[in-house]
């Protein structure tokens, strides 16, 4: 009996999707939610799970095809599971016999069925890249954040014949800096030769054309004096409750971003048409969280940030921000953002002009915290300092709030207290 493995509906509102990666091939037999492709839709990629075991039959689509909800995906050759004659208690007898042993040796098991690898962390990308180099992924020792294995580390068990070692992360004990940039050449890996544009970098390239073409971008850079903000993580850091231990200068700056976003609710919201014909001034903040992950810009959101304090946005965005580099954010989790902060300081960065995204009416740009030459009481001193970049619509947004909406920024950062005082 032939199962037929239909697009569903991933999200709201959505009518196709793109396919990224297939992990099967005709021929091969699958389990009971073990993942068979990679689909990519406006706001996020996922991986689809075979609803039901056993044999793959047929592919509908390549790499790259676009399909739409409700098309057939995959057929699957279900096994019989019982005869339509004979007793049903000799039957079953007869199928429990024929299971393999659960300590039988590894040859004996490929007589009876194909494996399924344990379960690991990786994204889909590496997955695919370590059946490329024919490595076995569930033998790696993952360098990334919670055990995640990078393309990296594939690389690497590649090149040893496929036995990997895990090598030794740079440490900074310099508590007034950001952590030190680490290599990520994986982000960029791409072989010399024609390429088309699709997966992530596709939706990103049609959303950036389309912001920077439709919206008329403002920017306002500045630098602030980060001493004190520091001083105030490194407290936080040592509080006995939850979410304290969760807090970064990033959750700090968007504490700051969310009371500022109180104060002026036009930096909120954002222009309906092109030409102009309307505003929207949501209700709640919903913040975007931009994060570089292995296959390009993905944007998670703390929806109704508003009505949380600084700890709960601290654990709320270590959580999103993890799920997005590990690709299991969902395309919910990825909607309704009304205002982006990007961290491109993180990266090693220090200034950029960041693009808006469409629907929202500023973004603002965080860069590298590291001691710089500083003017205090008439003389110069190396402090740290962060250099803020915002970007606003200028169809929404005049000169004058854009500045009273960064001053305010800068004032919570200047004197962080403020952030713990309920208004």
């Amino acid at each position: 009996m032939a199962f037929e493995f239909r697009l569903p509906d991933i999200g709201e509102g959505l009518e196709d999707a793109e396919i990224v990666s297939w992990y099967v091939s005709p021929g091969d037999v699958v389990e009971r939610d073990q993942p068979l492709l990679e689909v990519l839709t406006d706001k996020a990629s996922s991986e689809l799970p075979s609803p039901v075991a056993g044999k793959v039959l047929k592919l509908s689509g390549q790499e790259g095809d676009r399909i739409k909800v409700g098309d057939v995906l995959i057929e699957i050759e279900e096994p019989v599971t019982s005869p339509p004659q004979g007793n049903s208690l000799e039957q079953d007898t007869k199928i429990e016999e024929s299971k393999p042993e659960k300590n039988t040796s590894h040859n004996e098991e490929q007589k009876n069925f194909i494996s399924v690898a344990p379960k690991v962390k990786a994204s889909p990308a590496t997955r695919k890249l370590a059946r490329e180099l024919a490595v076995d992924i569930s033998s790696i020792s993952g360098t990334g954040s919670s055990g995640r294995i990078t393309n990296d580390d594939v690389r690497l068990a590649s090149e040893s014949d496929g036995t990997s070692s895990r090598p030794l992360s740079p440490v900074s004990n310099n508590e007034t800096s950001s952590p030190p940039v680490q290599e990520r050449s994986n982000l960029g890996f791409m072989k010399p030769g024609e390429h088309k544009v699709k997966g992530v970098r596709g939706v990103i390239a049609k959303n950036m054309s389309a912001a920077w073409a439709e919206i008329p971008h403002i920017h306002s850079l500045d630098e602030v004096d980060a001493s004190l903000l520091i001083d105030f993580r490194n407290r936080l850091k040592k509080v006995t409750r939850q979410g304290a231990s969760k807090i970064t200068p990033l959750s700090i700056i968007a504490a700051a971003t969310v009371r500022a976003l109180k104060k002026y609710p036009m930096m909120n919201g954002h222009v309906v048409g092109n030409p102009a014909e309307k505003i929207i001034i949501p209700p709640s903040i919903n913040l975007g969280i931009a994060v570089a992950s292995e296959s390009g810009l993905l944007v998670p959101v703390i929806s109704e940030a508003n009505s949380m304090n600084i700890f709960e946005l601290a654990e709320k965005i270590s959580e999103l921000v993890e799920l997005a580099r590990e690709h299991k954010i969902t395309v919910e989790q990825m909607q309704g953002a009304t205002f982006t902060i990007t961290n491109y300081g993180s990266l090693g960065g220090r200034w950029a002009l960041p693009v808006i995204s469409l629907g929202q009416a500023g973004i603002l740009g965080v860069g590298k915290i590291e001691e710089r030459p500083v003017a205090v009481d008439g003389k110069v001193e190396a402090r740290p300092t962060l250099p803020i970049v915002l970007g606003a619509d200028h169809r929404l947004i005049d000169g004058d709030v854009a500045e009273a909406f960064k001053n305010s920024i800068m004032n919570d950062l200047l004197e962080p207290l403020n952030l713990l005082v309920t208004e």
